[in-house]
């Protein structure tokens, strides 16, 4: 989030100065290439359907490097304990399987059901409001369980979910709302692009730290943020010693225990918000093996599991089949997740344990004989922040708070979506404000704005 805004900010001709503590920029985003496989430690690949995600990675000069998800992939569901196909046109979906002729009437029906009036409802009781049982045990539980490690039964739908509490509120329907968008060609017709890089996503990450008027210092740790008059006091301390800078405007990326820590001399219950927001671990296992042990077909992006599959994992993508170039020729490359809001202990599990366990499950379902020869797991012990309760009145709050202390921002994961296409279109619109308020403030001056780090 810290380098997207950068990044804006730094394209709109403003000078930027980014403090990382790590020694790589990008945060958890991290490319490995070992043994002919390319993994990703956390995110694989960016799900787009927002113009200014196209514009910066042209700009950036990523336009060539570009790779793009084939579209004859068919997507799977775990139905019955087999993987099951599902289909993409409205018609075959509702002569699939996959629910049951009840559950099809009642998603036919869902034009008449009244908008919701709780504020903070749950995935679970939106879904199961507008669109049945079922369509939440097959569709959106795999979604917020593998995606995005939560538990739809406490994430806040209009969090979680804000295009679909979106289509309610403006339209009372669903349906309607989907069909009115795509008369009036709306957000690109709701078609998403899929797509890498031929690097991997490190790639996206030193291209944008690469800009000319961003100055990148790694392995800087702040430790102080302190208002000073009318500006911001930043303190921090790299290999060399102690670093400090003051400045009109300073963006918290950091995730959210450690911002807490940050402003706590500033605000004590902005703190305490930050402080109260939840986490859930997750491990992410990379499976090489050679593709003739794998009987079946490979022929979609993957699966992800509900809870009611009983499966020790969230979802499996078949990454190499996704992008080529992630697994040597004859081999391929299976990308797991485990742990989450359900199965927090997980993370704890040995090295060996977490492969047995994923295998006793992928070998019915994708035939598989024999061992791997690639493995590799990359855990996040507070991976993923949850949407729980009343999220949005939580962020509601912070914003209250932060409207305290003008210059100050937090832009970070726990804000607005943890996806990559969120994070760049979040910092975006936070590098619009702050260039709006500089020009009223520094109407004919020269702008140096540096920003706190971005983890």
């Amino acid at each position: 989030s810290g380098l997207s805004t950068a990044w804006w900010l730094a394209h709109q001709g403003i000078a930027v100065e980014v403090w990382e503590a790590r020694e790589l920029p990008g945060g958890k985003i991290r490319t490995t290439q070992e043994g002919g496989y390319l993994t990703e430690r956390a995110a694989g690949l960016l799900v787009n359907f927002r113009d200014e995600i196209d514009q910066m990675i042209i700009e950036a000069g990523l336009g060539d490097e570009r790779r793009e998800r084939p579209n004859e992939l068919n997507r799977y569901v775990i139905h019955e304990g087999r993987l099951t196909k599902i289909p993409m046109l409205l018609p075959k979906l509702l002569a699939s399987p996959l629910w049951s002729l009840p559950a099809k009437l009642r998603l036919m029906g869902e034009i008449a059901i009244p908008r919701g009036t709780q504020p903070d409802e749950s995935v679970s009781s939106f879904i199961r409001r507008r669109l049945g049982q079922e369509v939440l045990d097959t569709a959106i539980d795999p979604f917020v369980t593998g995606t995005l490690a939560s538990d739809p039964d406490k994430a806040e739908a209009r969090s979680v979910l804000p295009r679909l509490t979106t289509l309610e509120q403006r339209y009372g329907s669903l349906t309607l709302g989907m069909l009115i968008n795509r008369i009036l060609k709306r957000r690109r017709a709701n078609k998403a692009d899929t797509f890498s890089f031929g690097g991997g996503m490190s790639q996206l990450i030193q291209a944008v730290s690469d800009h000319s008027n961003i100055t990148l210092r790694c392995g800087v740790a702040v430790k102080t943020v302190l208002k000073e008059h009318e500006q911001w006091l930043v303190q921090g301390c790299d290999r060399q010693g102690q670093l400090q800078r003051t400045v009109p405007h300073v963006v918290v990326s950091t995730p959210a225990y450690i911002s807490a820590g940050l402003v706590q001399g500033i605000d004590e219950r902005l703190s305490k918000l930050l402080s109260e927001i939840e986490y859930a671990p997750v491990a992410v296992l990379h499976l090489g093996m050679s593709r003739s042990a794998i009987q079946h077909p490979l022929d979609g992006t993957g699966f992800l599991a509900s809870r009611q599959c009983g499966l020790a994992f969230n979802g499996n993508l078949w990454m190499s089949r996704l992008f080529p170039e992630r697994a040597p020729l004859g081999h391929t490359l299976l990308t797991s997740y485990l742990g989450g809001a359900h199965r927090p202990e997980q993370i704890e599990l040995s090295d060996r344990k977490l492969s047995d366990t994923l295998l006793e499950g992928l070998t019915p379902l994708l035939g598989i004989k024999g061992e791997p020869d690639y493995f590799r797991i990359d855990r996040h012990f507070r991976g993923l922040p949850l949407y729980h309760g009343a999220y949005q009145a939580r962020m509601e709050q912070i914003d209250t708070r932060l409207g305290q202390h003008p210059g100050l921002y937090l832009n970070a994961n726990y804000r607005d979506g943890v996806s990559l296409r969120e994070r760049i279109y979040q910092g975006k619109c936070l590098a619009d404000r702050i260039v709006a308020k500089l020009a009223v403030e520094q109407p004919e001056k020269a702008i140096d704005l540096r920003l706190a780090p971005a983890r």
